[in-house]
C-alpha cells in the first residue's frame, strides 16, 4: 500500500504564536530547545519534523508575527482612509496590553538582536519597516497634503520604533504617551492650517 504523508497533530497559528511569544520574552539566541518544548507543548523531534530546527521555527513564527500581528495593526490604524487620530492609536496601544508586558515587539527585538547583517530575521525586518512606513506615508500624504515630507514619516517611524524599544526600560510609559499625544497634537495643528488655506483658496 502507498504510504499517507503524516498530518501535524497540533494547531500551527497556536504553536507559532507561543514560540514567537518566547522568542519575544528571551531572544533567539537564549531560548533553548527545551524552552521552545515548554512554550509550545512540543516535544523536540515534533519541532525537528515540522520545522526543521530552532532557526526553522523562529521564521515561521517571525513571519506570522509580521503578517497576522504588526500587518493586521497596521490595516486597523493606519490603513485605507485612516486619519491620524487612527495613526495615533498604532502608537499609544504600543504601550498598551500585549505590547506593554515588558518584553516589547519582536521585530524590534529582532533589530537589536541581529543589527544589520544579513541573516535569518533580515528578510522581515526590512519589509516590516517598509510596511510601517509605508503605512505612516499614507496617513501623513492624506492628512497634510502631498507636501508631507519624507522627514516627517522617517521622524514618526522612529518615534514608534523608539517606543517598541523603551517599553522593555523602566521609562513610564505614560511620559512616552504625553511625547505620542504632543506629537499627534502638532501633526493636528498642521492639518488644520492646511485646512484654512484650502478654504481661504477656495473662497471667492
Amino acid at each position: 500500500m502507498p504510504s499517507m504523508a503524516r498530518t501535524r497533530a497540533f494547531d500551527s497559528d497556536t504553536v507559532l504564536f507561543a514560540a514567537a511569544n518566547a522568542f519575544r520574552q528571551r531572544g533567539y539566541r537564549d531560548v533553548s530547545i527545551g524552552d521552545l518544548e515548554k512554550a509550545t507543548g512540543l516535544a523536540s523531534g515534533s519541532i525537528y519534523n515540522a520545522f526543521g530546527d530552532k532557526a526553522g521555527l523562529f521564521k515561521a513564527a517571525l513571519h506570522q508575527y509580521v503578517h497576522g500581528f504588526v500587518k493586521q495593526r497596521l490595516v486597523v490604524h493606519a490603513g485605507e482612509g485612516a486619519a491620524l487620530e487612527d495613526l495615533e492609536g498604532l502608537f499609544i496601544t504600543a504601550l498598551e496590553p500585549p505590547l506593554a508586558d515588558g518584553y516589547g515587539c519582536l521585530v524590534a527585538n529582532s533589530i537589536i538582536e541581529f543589527g544589520n547583517a544579513e541573516g535569518i530575521a533580515s528578510k522581515h525586518i526590512d519589509e516590516t519597516l517598509s510596511m510601517v512606513r509605508h503605512a505612516i506615508d499614507g496617513v501623513l500624504k492624506r492628512e497634510l497634503g502631498p507636501q508631507a515630507s519624507d522627514a516627517e514619516t522617517t521622524h514618526l517611524l522612529v518615534l514608534y520604533l523608539g517606543i517598541l524599544t523603551l517599553s522593555r526600560s523602566r521609562t513610564p510609559l505614560e511620559a512616552m504617551a504625553e511625547t505620542v499625544r504632543a506629537e499627534f497634537t502638532r501633526l493636528r495643528q498642521l492639518r488644520a492650517q492646511r485646512d484654512d488655506a484650502s478654504a481661504h483658496a477656495n473662497t471667492p
